[in-house]
């Protein structure tokens, strides 16, 4: 029998979630679908944890769902695995470039996972070689949309997994009842609030309290919970919530991975930012607002621009003006109001949208499985015409 493969996977945390919670995912679909035996170098453990409560921060090497997790400096001590894989263009340290130099690319695929976009650059920059000191290449690896790129992270099991959720009636009411979520009013919306910080949202807040159909909004943990508190005059803790009007506002605590997807399944509409609850929400199959990381460049509207042509491209022109609309109105401070009350209105021709996007996404392969056959692979394309680097999209934590 062949030895499993070892895979290396570093992640730096930057001021979210998102990035350790792509590399944590990737790390274990590694483990468990591939028998790869993988170990995940994180520099921040303590922000690594709200996500995974089972992590202890002050240990120096734990093994958590098969995947063993060490702290960033633990790698000057260690040898590199046969793979090894920086997230998002992270900086390994010195000594540990210099092993994987020593070994050499017959021993070392070196692989720089870079961010998802659906810009039209990425299909010409995936499966590049970057050529580095020292005589070996690093592979740029491009997450994204379409078959010439490499795909997005799904578990094999995941719309299986879905599915059988959604046709269990008490799914939904056990899963906000274990989270201590009251069960919404009867035919109220549901919005799910994964957001980074936005101001003006007080009158959209309003126009929900106002409205004739009960809303429940339920708030993850976040910069946006200041924003609203500040609207209801008051601190709402974790656990806590109010009513004003029709409104009902839940204040969610941290939750683990697989426990955010039941969040997303059990929401009418999910509000989600960066990367990873993205595209969770696409395989979720909801009706979703993306809130893309903001730059001062405003690099990340042509970020949103290009992706909103991919999912709108065979949409009814009456779903297309509302998700452009409500997409504009939440990224760049237009009229917020007149935007959810027209995406509302659109609500179940936006979720058959989402339900074919979704489907149309599910016929790709899945991330992981692409990206080890590319390390197999010798025919990749060829290097880059400029040593050390590969084009860069825009750092978006």
């Amino acid at each position: 029998m062949s030895h499993p493969l070892h895979c290396d996977v570093f992640c730096h945390v930057v001021d979210n979630f998102g990035d350790v919670g792509v590399a944590w995912r990737l790390a274990r679909q590694l483990a468990h679908e591939h028998a790869c035996v993988v170990r995940l170098f994180v520099d921040d453990l303590n922000t690594f944890a709200a996500i995974c409560p089972q992590i202890q921060p002050r240990m120096g090497q734990q093994t958590v769902d098969a995947v063993n997790i060490l702290p960033w400096s633990r790698q000057q001590q260690l040898d590199p695995s046969e793979i090894v894989i920086e997230m998002f263009g992270c900086h390994l340290l010195p000594g540990f470039i210099e092993r994987i130099q020593r070994l050499g690319a017959r021993r070392v695929h070196w692989v720089n996972l870079d961010h998802l976009s659906a810009e039209s650059w990425v299909e010409g920059t995936h499966l590049r070689l970057s050529p580095q000191p020292g005589g070996i290449d690093k592979l740029f690896y491009f997450p994204g949309f379409t078959p010439a790129t490499g795909g997005l992270l799904r578990e094999a099991d995941l719309l299986r997994r879905r599915a059988a959720w959604e046709r269990l009636p008490s799914a939904r009411r056990i899963a906000l009842r274990s989270l201590g979520l009251p069960p919404p009013p009867e035919h109220a919306l549901t919005v799910l609030l994964f957001s980074y910080a936005r101001s003006g949202i007080r009158a959209w807040l309003q126009a929900m309290a106002a409205a004739s159909r009960p809303t429940t909004l339920w708030i993850c943990p976040g910069p946006m919970r200041a924003e609203i508190d500040s609207w209801l005059n008051m601190q709402l803790s974790t656990g806590q919530s109010t009513v004003r009007g029709s409104l009902t506002l839940c204040s969610l605590p941290f939750v683990p991975q697989e426990r955010f997807d039941e969040l997303l399944w059990s929401a009418d509409v999910c509000v989600v930012r960066g990367e990873d609850s993205f595209v969770r929400a696409q395989w979720a199959a909801r009706p979703m607002v993306w809130h893309a990381y903001p730059q001062h460049d405003q690099a990340h509207l042509e970020k949103i621009e290009a992706f909103l042509r991919l999912y709108l491209r065979d949409a009814p022109p009456p779903v297309h003006a509302a998700v452009v609309a409500m997409s504009e109105a939440w990224n760049q401070g237009g009229d917020l109001v007149s935007a959810w009350q027209q995406y509302v209105e659109q609500l179940p021709q936006l979720r058959l949208h989402a339900q074919a996007w979704c489907a149309h996404l599910a016929a790709m392969p899945d991330l992981a499985t692409q990206l080890l056959q590319a390390t197999a692979d010798p025919l990749r394309q060829p290097p880059l015409a400029t040593q050390g680097a590969a084009p860069r999209s825009p750092s978006e934590p």
